[in-house]
């Protein structure tokens, strides 16, 4: 019997110092950047709010949520919006993640990643760091982001 092999298509989503990489299904769509609604008292990383397709959207930086500093020129950014998979998906059913440039699409199977696991240092937001046919990224804690926004976001 043959052994089927799953392929994965996936998005490299572009921030300060490389990229993170999520499934497609996890991006619902990659929208031009506009600048969110402050919010009074919010994190650093919690850059606000924004309206896409008639829902408030939280908007964050990844790399602020993992201590990183934003460069000033965010010219070629653009915002991912992107699907919760949490506990709390019916109260947080997206957020966003400001990107520094255009994504890029893979693929992905098991023979092509590799878990770089010696002298990986990982952020708080950071589940994984992979090597992906050459090109390093971060998978993302999707659950751990979303409890962080669902703490700190107003009600």
């Amino acid at each position: 019997m043959e052994e089927s092999i799953s392929i994965l298509s996936s998005l490299y989503l572009p921030i300060i110092g490389g990229s993170l990489v999520l499934p497609n299904v996890s991006v619902a769509e990659i929208v031009d950047y506009q600048t969110p609604d402050a919010i009074s008292d919010a994190p650093e990383w919690f850059l606000g709010n924004i309206k896409w397709r008639g829902v408030t959207l939280p908007v964050i930086s990844y790399e602020r949520l993992n201590d990183t500093p934003l460069p000033d020129d965010l010219s070629n950014t653009r915002i991912a919006v992107i699907n919760t998979i949490g506990v709390d998906h019916e109260t947080l059913p997206f957020f966003a993640i400001v990107t520094q440039g255009i994504p890029r699409q893979t693929k992905i199977d098991q023979d092509n990643i590799k878990e770089v696991e010696e002298g990986a240092s990982l952020g708080a937001a950071d589940l994984m760091k992979v090597v992906i046919m050459g090109d390093e990224a971060i998978i993302p804690n999707v659950e751990y982001i979303e409890k962080m926004i669902l703490q700190n976001r107003p009600v």
